[in-house]
């Protein structure tokens, strides 16, 4: 009777002991998966942001490239306007005369002015 009393402790123990360690791989997987899906959020939060910085890299790509057009363009009025400078006063007559029929529309005291209405 003892031996059957033995054989029943160590049977209960033992399915204890397989208890516990089940109890424990279902904690050790919940862990497991916690970290998991850590991991997964911090990656996709990275690629979230390379992208991210990617798309700002681009567009300020994009407007340094429109302000170095413009530094060109200014440039090369700056250097119209030094060449401007150094006109005599026939010459710089010509030129006033020049700038106001062209970028002001001004025409001379009897001058007729033909319109194209066909657009071309």
């Amino acid at each position: 009777m003892e031996a059957k009393n033995k054989s029943e402790k160590n049977k209960d123990q033992a399915s204890q002991r397989n208890i516990k360690e089940v109890k424990l791989s279902k904690v050790k997987k919940k862990r497991y998966i916690l970290l998991y899906i850590a991991i997964f959020g911090f990656a996709l939060y990275a690629v979230i942001t390379l992208v991210n910085q990617f798309i700002e890299i681009s567009d300020k790509k994009q407007q340094l490239e429109d302000l170095q057009s413009q530094i060109v363009v200014q440039e090369i009025k700056n250097d119209q306007i030094k060449e401007v400078k150094n006109y005599s006063d026939k010459e710089l007559a010509q030129y006033i005369e020049q700038i106001a029929r062209e970028d002001l529309d001004y025409i001379k005291e009897g001058e007729r002015v033909f319109v194209n209405i066909a657009g071309e």
